[in-house]
């Protein structure tokens, strides 16, 4: 009798420490459950109108200046790149085969994309955003042009703003555009002419164009571009705004000058082919 007392108190134990730790078991699974819920809810405040980038001038602004800072520092990196240089000027007396010159005598026409050296066509890694010099390279370029067709896409929603700061903005936006594709049309030749936004989902069919005709288009945006940007912002209301922090800004006299090279390159004798 003694040791059924004794057995039915230690199963009675057995079922109060398993109510016990089922209970702990599920305010803890509760815990966590309610707490990854809490963590996963989105405020609304946490809502990001992507046409906040287009409301106002500085919001605007703000959106177009990405493309200056995605602009390769050519002369901060390596001349790797250099092909056409002869060996004349340039010899890898060294013995090694560092510069692309060389590989393009062995046929290796892709040296400057896989060599991972610092050059500025090609770099190990980007970052669009980066203060780092050697974080940008040709490669930003269709990345931009996108951005660039985005904002003329959305310039009518740029409402709260002067018709002089609708201009500047639309004037930079031209100008990348055509900047982009050109700077990779002097080492590819004729490309596709990217004016409008394609759709992620959407198929890529656009022709290759020879060198003359996609350098005419080039030459049309700058020559837009021009028509809308100031000789100098410093004497602008809008440039008034940024006082002393204007010169790097693109104005109407560099619109004109990439203008004069795209149809100049497009003239020479090297694209007659259209290459």
């Amino acid at each position: 009798m003694k040791e059924n007392k004794i057995y039915g108190r230690a199963r009675g134990c057995r079922r109060v420490v398993t109510v016990l730790f089922g209970a702990a078991f599920f305010t803890l699974h509760s815990s966590l459950f309610t707490s990854c819920t809490d963590y996963l809810d989105k405020t609304a405040d946490s809502d990001v109108n992507p046409e906040m980038a287009f409301m106002n001038f500085q919001n605007f602004q703000g959106f177009v200046e990405e493309a200056y800072n995605c602009i390769p520092n050519k002369e901060s990196n390596w001349y790797c790149t250099g092909f056409n240089w002869g060996e004349d000027e340039l010899m890898n007396t060294g013995g090694g085969d560092a510069h692309t010159v060389a590989h393009i005598d062995l046929g290796d026409y892709r040296y400057w994309y896989t060599d991972n050296s610092q050059n500025y066509l090609h770099r190990p890694s980007i970052n669009s955003t980066s203060n780092n010099k050697f974080d940008h390279s040709l490669e930003h370029a269709w990345y931009c042009i996108r951005k660039m067709n985005l904002g003329l896409e959305n310039i009518d929603k740029l409402t709260n703003a002067t018709q002089e700061e609708k201009n500047f903005i639309k004037g930079q936006l031209l100008f990348f555009r055509a900047w982009w594709h050109l700077e990779q049309m002097i080492w590819f030749g004729g490309l596709p002419y990217v004016d409008h936004v394609i759709p992620a989902d959407g198929p890529f069919d656009l022709p290759r164009l020879s060198f003359q005709e996609a350098a005419q288009k080039a030459a049309e945006d700058f020559r837009a571009a021009a028509d809308l940007l100031p000789d100098n912002w410093e004497n602008t209301a809008t440039g008034k705004r940024t006082p002393l922090k204007n010169d790097l800004r693109i104005t109407k006299v560099c619109a004109l000058g990439y203008m004069g090279k795209a149809l100049l390159w497009a003239a020479s004798p090297l694209n007659e082919l259209g290459a």
